[in-house]
């Protein structure tokens, strides 16, 4: 095994990215053999087929040819004294990319592909920390999906299934960098917003509700919100904050919900999103309006 196989291979378990280390691979390469350029070509099954350039380099007009070329290592010029074991150096940067994929499954619920509970935990413990030390303050909110007993009572788990994977990928194109969304239960999806004002949440959840691209809107989301560390500052605290005034929510929407039904007023009536605090004195009650399907 050569040196720079050796090296790889040493550091593949320990790296937290096979990106960053297919990318040393290269860039060690072209520094130590003087080399305008390097490329690694893989197609694997379950990986798809990739290209990598040196220096993270995009392909150009001039690099058309690595789209057709077979899985190896490549450089510009070409050169047979380059003395490196190429087969184990793809094999090293194959089994980097697997484990990138097995820290992404690890992390995420493999049905809406946001982060599963135990990730959010994690990420909630760090925003926290980090607001504790420095200030950051963040808005943690918890959020049902009201309709999903319906639709699975109604059109089978197949489509309940369906529509937690749309909600997950709604989630994804309404957040900005830096937010983070997870699936912490069945029906149950949370958020942590840094610099978010609590008076922004409706209007997100209505973005996230009617994302462009879909036919209707997701079913209707419950919601509870807590902010930190103007209002708790640990986790279990800021956690059942959020979690009472989502409680609150849902009972409000149901007592409206059985309202208009008594009334005879159609089922699409716009329903007041109820974030209440645990007593009147909580510094944050809502204003705003949410449509509902």
């Amino acid at each position: 095994m050569s040196n720079l196989s050796a090296q790889l291979a040493a550091e593949l378990t320990d790296n937290d990215s096979g990106l960053a280390l297919i990318y040393k691979a290269l860039d060690t390469i072209v520094s130590e053999y003087d080399l305008e350029d390097a490329a690694i070509v893989l197609d694997e099954p379950g990986l798809g087929r990739q290209v990598f350039r040196a220096g993270r380099r995009p392909l150009d007009d001039a690099d058309e040819a690595l789209l057709d070329a077979p899985t190896g290592l490549f450089t510009e010029p070409v050169s047979d004294a380059i003395d490196i074991d190429r087969d184990m150096i793809i094999s090293i940067c194959v089994l980097a990319l697997r484990f990138d994929v097995l820290r992404y499954d690890a992390w995420h619920d493999p049905l809406t592909a946001l982060y599963d509970r135990r990730s959010f935990d994690r990420l909630l413990k760090m925003a926290i920390a980090r607001s504790n030390r420095y200030g950051w303050a963040f808005t943690l909110v918890i959020l049902d999906l009201d309709g999903l007993k319906t639709i699975n009572d109604t059109a089978g788990h197949a489509a309940g299934d369906e529509a937690l994977r749309d909600v997950g990928e709604r989630f994804r194109r309404a957040l900005r960098f830096g937010d983070n969304a997870a699936r912490i239960g069945g029906d149950e999806f949370a958020m942590i917003l840094p610099g978010t004002d609590v008076d922004a949440v409706p209007g997100l959840i209505e973005r996230v509700r009617s994302a462009a691209g879909y036919h209707t809107p997701a079913p209707e989301f419950s919601y509870g919100v807590a902010v930190c560390p103007t209002e708790a500052g640990d986790f279990d605290s800021l956690f059942q904050l959020a979690d009472e005034r989502l409680y609150a929510d849902k009972q409000a929407r149901k007592a409206a919900r059985a309202a208009a039904s008594g009334s005879g007023a159609v089922s699409g009536a716009t329903v007041s999103p109820i974030a209440l605090a645990a007593d009147p004195g909580e510094p944050w009650t809502p204003s705003g309006t949410e449509g509902t399907s």
